[in-house]
């Protein structure tokens, strides 16, 4: 295998994935905002021209993964290095108790990864494998669950009657902020059950 259709094999696979996530999120967002999602459109639009115009003499760079890096032996895994997914805390009532937050992945809605925070922490972090994920916050009881929702991207007003969890894409190393499990107010049985 040449550098070049190294180059080109892992170039396709991090615009799918870009494509994937970009289509999942924008379908969210476009739900919970009544069509505020042309921008990620136009991305998804953009990224599908450029995988349609990959150059014709490759035989499915796709198809060469697992790929042989530099110094590594021919049919080296690829390293999943996953993401990290970050976002604020918070509670419906003064001050924050401990917590669990927890990925669940998107296909399985088995658990993928948590992290437990302290009373009043503001924030958390959570490093999960490359995937696609639903993050939800519960109390260390599990008697309440608070989800990355619509109604969260919404603004949590009366109006806010959404509450469906909202896909995060998380790979590549990067980091996925802003996400707030702060739906705390969903009808009992719309997140999983705390694990």
């Amino acid at each position: 295998m040449t550098p070049r259709s190294l180059t080109i094999g892992i170039v396709v696979s991090m615009l799918a994935l870009a494509l994937l996530g970009c289509s999942l999120v924008g379908r969210a967002v476009d739900s919970a905002t009544g069509g505020a999602a042309s921008t990620l459109q136009a991305v998804q639009s953009e990224l599908e021209g450029m995988l349609a115009t990959m150059p014709a003499g490759l035989d499915s760079p796709l198809a060469t993964l697992p790929v042989e890096l530099p110094g590594g032996d021919s049919g080296s895994e690829i390293v999943d290095i996953g993401g990290t997914i970050t976002g604020s805390l918070s509670y419906p009532s003064e001050g924050t108790p401990p917590l669990r937050i927890v990925a669940f992945d998107l296909l399985s809605m088995d658990p993928a990864a948590s992290v437990d925070t302290v009373a009043g922490q503001s924030t958390y972090s959570l490093s999960v494998p490359d995937g696609i994920y639903y993050v939800v916050a519960y109390t260390l009881d599990g008697q309440h669950a608070g989800g990355y929702t619509a109604a969260v991207e919404c603004g949590l007003s009366v109006d806010c009657t959404d509450h469906a969890l909202i896909p995060v894409p998380a790979a590549g190393g990067l980091a996925a902020d802003g996400i707030d499990p702060g739906d705390w107010y969903a009808p009992e049985g719309t997140f999983p059950p705390a694990p």
